[in-house]
């Protein structure tokens, strides 16, 4: 019976210390996040341990937040595409032969040292044209990437996130950084 009194108080209740992959960024401030990138509708936060990078980014009301994340880090041999929406896929940049050519293609789900949450699918709606998928609107998409895979130094990010509602009501894309020249570089310990 200590024993087990022991676990319990040694259990802190509510009080996150790492992200759980649920699409929200509310916690990564408190558990000592950093801003790694900002526009007027989203905010990049950066989170790390000893073992793993997690990455989180708001999202305009109403949106999707697609992600094409180019990472160049010392654990690569080649920069590679990280691809986010109702699937996830890799692929090396610059090798557009790599990507995945329709959404039936076994090229997706074929992902190693990282994990996001993805695009929901929502069920189907009857249109002229036949069925159509609905999608979830997301609040945030998250990452958790692995330094066994992507190694430790200093990693080169640049985002692509897409399905983003703007004030008119459109669909855009935001990147971040806006020039390929510029990559956001982040140290991972």
């Amino acid at each position: 019976m200590l024993v087990l009194a022991g676990l319990i108080t040694a259990t802190r209740i509510g009080a996150a210390q790492y992200p759980l992959l649920d699409g929200r960024c509310d916690e990564y401030r408190s558990i000592g996040a950093h801003v790694i990138a900002e526009s007027d509708t989203i905010s990049v936060l950066l989170f790390q341990d000893a073992d793993y990078v997690w990455l989180c980014y708001t999202l305009p009301g109403d949106s999707y937040g697609t992600l094409d994340l180019e990472v160049d880090s010392p654990g690569l041999a080649d920069p590679l595409n990280l691809h986010v929406s109702a699937q996830l896929g890799e692929w090396r940049v610059d090798h557009p032969e790599e990507v995945p050519q329709s959404a039936a293609s076994d090229r997706w789900w074929k992902v190693h040292g990282w994990w996001s949450n993805v695009v929901s699918w929502n069920g189907t709606r009857e249109t002229d044209d036949g069925p159509r998928q609905n999608f979830q609107p997301s609040e945030g998409r998250e990452l958790q990437l692995s330094k066994a895979r992507f190694g430790r130094g200093a990693w080169r990010l640049r985002f692509a996130i897409g399905s983003l509602r703007n004030a008119d009501a459109e669909m855009t894309q935001i990147v971040l950084p806006p020039r390929e020249s510029d990559p956001i570089v982040v140290e991972i310990f």
